[in-house]
């Protein structure tokens, strides 16, 4: 495997130990939330919430895939000026952009709310996000700078501290606005205005590491004596947005999903008899049983953060051994981690629900048909990343569109008959298998990329079927004798136990993967050491 490809595994695996840490943090801000505002309250926060996850997108990965693209092809040259003034005039853009959207969520609010068709009491949740546009986008441009240079750890440090503040925040307004008894629509609000405050937060890191590294950058750009070609800020300015908006809606896979739910939910239940009151509680439990989902997609999102970047160098230095390399570990990635988290949620889904809200446990059925779909997604915004990292970055935004429609269509039907709210969920599996399928066609069309079926596939499946099998078996086994909270956890601990083993006896992991993770040598070691079992190499 080449130097390159370990680069930008390495760097995935930093942005997925950072992702993971905001998704903790942010799952404890689910948790005493509904606690504190409830399944109704939950309702009101989760209609404009594709808004935040769209916005989020852009931060984590659309904006600073784009700059970070730019930056690469210039780096791989060795043109560190081109590479500071195209970092320069993104910036520039992305304040102007960021003020533009943040008026549009203030002025726009009401007329927002009647074209989606959320109840009133949304507008605090959306006036708690306005702000937060201009912050985020400043992120976008110090990410996808650092991204650029193949420097992850500013992102990851960013993103921990922005999910700090935001719990911190969004969890103290909550509760100051529910104990003054101002409402559990205004409490929703107070709890969204947290993502503005971890916003803020997360720019000032990103901005304190910059003005640290400053000095050298500004060394390396006036020891930059190559011939450089000179850098207009119009043409930078186009080719940005350009680039930028496909990226962007092609990172919020999910949000733009789940935008199908926002507009159409709640109406199709209305329709179907419910009252506004019933169809925003319902809708509320997608939005708790987005919160197990959105666990697994943190590493997902830093896969694709790290492959546009890697796969433009190899395109940039023609290399298709490097390419299909990249290619065939992201599809890897993505199968060793949406096949047992598919299975995990969707066994344990009422446990869960039950361990996680206590007695606010409904919606397990969502979660257990919404697990499904993650298999799916991941690979989606896999081979996202791949098309975007070859400059095909209009071919996924088609492809979800489509996709879109599909899910958009299957909810319109299946809301308003007797399924009811899980009509929704079997639309986000019919919406995102037609994603990822579209995007592969594509991927194997301009890339020549062959998969290793019995690699990426077979031992990975294989490895997740006894993993299901031990996990519903131990869970059963002690839930008459230890209680739900135990039994979880327990079959939880040997789930993730059972599948590492079987990951390593079928060789779906191999030696060479482990020199790819920190202190993966010393692990390795470790495991011949004691002779627990016989490594593999990835090749058999």
């Amino acid at each position: 495997m080449s130097k390159e490809t370990k680069t930008f595994i390495k760097g995935a695996i930093i942005l997925s130990i950072g992702g993971v840490i905001a998704k903790i943090l942010s799952a404890f801000f689910r948790i005493p939330l509904t606690h504190l505002i409830k399944d109704t309250g939950i309702g009101y926060y989760q209609m404009p919430y594709p808004i935040y996850t769209l916005m989020i997108a852009i931060a984590y990965t659309g904006i600073p895939s784009t700059v970070s693209k730019i930056v690469s092809e210039r780096l791989v040259h060795k043109k560190y000026k081109e590479a500071h003034r195209i970092f320069q005039y993104t910036f520039i853009v992305l304040i102007f952009t960021g003020v533009l959207a943040s008026l549009f969520l203030f002025l726009g609010a009401d007329w927002l709310i009647y074209m989606q068709g959320w109840v009133p009491e949304a507008k605090y949740s959306l006036l708690g996000l306005a702000l937060s546009p201009i912050f985020i986008a400043i992120m976008g441009a110090f990410r996808g700078y650092f991204q650029g240079m193949q420097n992850m750890f500013p992102t990851a440090t960013s993103q921990i501290f922005e999910s700090f503040a935001r719990v911190i925040f969004g969890l103290g307004l909550a509760y100051y606005f529910m104990s003054s008894n101002s409402g559990i629509a205004v409490a929703a609000g107070g709890a969204s205005f947290g993502a503005t405050a971890g916003a803020i937060f997360g720019t000032l890191i990103l901005l304190i590491y910059y003005l640290t590294k400053r000095k050298k950058i500004i060394e390396k750009v006036h020891e930059d004596n190559e011939s450089n070609q000179e850098v207009e800020f119009l043409p930078t300015a186009a080719r940005i947005l350009w680039i930028a908006f496909p990226v962007s809606v092609g990172a919020a896979v999910n949000s733009v999903m789940n935008w199908a739910d926002s507009a159409l939910v709640v109406r199709r239940l209305i329709h179907a008899g419910a009252t506004q009151l019933e169809a925003t509680d319902l809708f509320g439990q997608i939005g708790k049983a987005s919160t197990f989902i959105n666990i697994p997609l943190t590493f997902s999102m830093a896969l694709v953060v790290g492959l546009v970047p890697s796969i433009a160098e190899a395109i940039e230095k023609r290399n298709k051994k490097e390419l299909h390399d990249k290619i065939e570990w992201g599809t890897r990635f993505a199968m060793l981690l949406g096949l047992p988290s598919a299975a995990g949620l969707g066994i344990l889904a009422q446990p869960l629900m039950t361990l996680i809200y206590w007695e606010y446990n409904k919606g397990a059925s969502i979660l257990a048909l919404l697990s499904i779909s993650l298999v799916f997604i991941i690979l989606g915004q896999a081979y996202t990343g791949v098309l975007q990292g070859m400059g095909k970055f209009y071919i996924p935004v088609v492809n979800l569109l489509i996709a879109v429609l599909c899910k958009a269509l299957v909810n319109y039907t299946l809301v308003a008959g007797p399924l009811g709210v899980n009509g929704a969920a079997i639309g986000s599996i019919i919406g995102y298998g037609v994603f990822a399928i579209l995007n592969y066609i594509f991927v194997k069309k301009y890339s020549d990329f062959k998969m290793n079926l019995k690699l990426v596939i077979f031992k990975p499946l294989l490895s997740t079927l006894l993993m299901a099998g031990v996990t519903f078996g131990v869970y059963y086994l002690f839930r008459n004798f230890t209680g739900n909270t135990i039994s979880t956890l327990t079959a939880v601990a040997c789930g993730v136990i059972i599948y590492a083993l079987m990951l390593l006896l079928t060789g779906a992991i191999g030696e060479e993967d482990f020199h790819m993770i920190p202190q993966g040598d010393k692990l390795l070691w470790l495991l011949k050491k004691v002779k627990i079992i016989k490594v593999q190499s990835r090749s058999l």
